[in-house]
């Protein structure tokens, strides 16, 4: 049997996909382009790809009616992310994370696939004073974005209760990590990340005085692998995040100390994002026996080694990794 992973190629997909394959599954990764991605690089036998975007609908069917029956469930990552693109062209960006779950959920009841994992984000709290727990903070969003993740999960939810899918939501937070290189990355990243790939000219205008918890990419996959794998748990929303908040000119110092190139990163006063600073993990803790194992500095030092060897690569193929 096969688990299928939308966005199997990007930075928490792959390391999803790495999860399945690594422990002998099958994985049916669906993105819009392949990638070589050296720590999947052992498991290429397990791995299938088929090219496609999640708006897609009827090359969608094709890819599960050729599957019909031997797919176990699926995970959906794919979403246009919190930057400025999607404030730019907001009804694409919507469309996507809207419509794409949709299909997907929409595929998993025409296909009679019993498990759907959506992976929300904790923008769906809006920005709270204290860490946002899953059943005593319900979902207030604070921008677009975080909107059109909760309307994912209003509409999971309601598959689920209608069609008898096994519906299962993690709402991540913040996570970085070897897959792209901060080139590559979200606007956030790029500028706080920057000086791992010796990016030059990075700055924000805000988020100076802004700490958020920010979480190493292994230890989101962990957790969201854990809950897709969980038999019957009590509850299927769940946050999967670090513990500790980290602030914007900390994470540029980690950034630069494990860089070996000078960089100047400019951040400008205030907040850059709406939003809480941590999510509360107890329940994942309590229900699925995650612990994050890596600190921010842990990561950050992987990290910076893992785009050191791939930056390499990229350059000397006159192309990106």
């Amino acid at each position: 049997m096969t688990v299928v992973i939308t966005g199997g190629y990007g930075l928490l997909g792959s390391w999803l996909t790495h999860a399945f394959a690594r422990d002998g599954e099958k994985v049916l990764v669906l993105d819009v382009m392949a990638r070589d991605l050296d720590y999947l690089e052992e498991y290429r036998n397990r791995i299938e790809f088929e090219q496609v975007d999640v708006l897609d609908f009827p090359r969608l069917a094709e890819i599960f009616s050729k599957r019909r029956g031997s797919v176990d469930g699926i995970i959906h990552t794919v979403a246009a992310m919190a930057t400025p693109s999607f404030w730019a062209n907001p009804h694409r960006s919507i469309r996507l994370n809207v419509m794409g779950t949709v299909n997907l959920l929409e595929a998993a009841r025409q296909f009679e696939i019993g498990r759907f994992l959506f992976v929300s984000s904790g923008a769906v709290y809006g920005e709270l004073e204290v860490s946002a727990h899953e059943l005593r903070n319900p979902m207030q969003p604070s921008d677009l974005y975080g909107a059109s993740k909760a309307s994912g999960e209003f509409i999971a939810s309601q598959y689920a209760r209608h069609y008898g899918i096994d519906v299962r939501c993690v709402r991540p937070f913040f996570f970085f990590g070897p897959g792209k290189l901060p080139s590559e990355m979200p606007h956030l990243f790029t500028n706080l990340l920057g000086p791992l790939e010796g990016l030059q000219g990075l700055r924000l205008q805000k988020g100076a005085d802004q700490r958020l918890g920010f979480t190493y990419v292994k230890d989101t996959a962990h957790g969201t692998y854990l809950l897709y794998r969980a038999e019957k748990p009590r509850q299927r929303t769940m946050n999967i995040a670090a513990e500790e908040a980290v602030s914007f000119p900390d994470m540029v110092r980690l950034a630069r100390e494990y860089s070996d190139t000078p960089t100047d990163v400019a951040l400008g006063p205030g907040k850059l994002f709406p939003r809480g600073e941590i999510l509360d993990i107890s329940l994942a803790r309590e229900e699925l026996g995650f612990n994050p194992r890596y600190s921010v500095e842990e990561g950050m030092r992987e990290y910076g080694e893992w785009v050191r060897r791939n930056r390499a690569i990229a350059r000397g193929s006159g192309r990106k990794k």
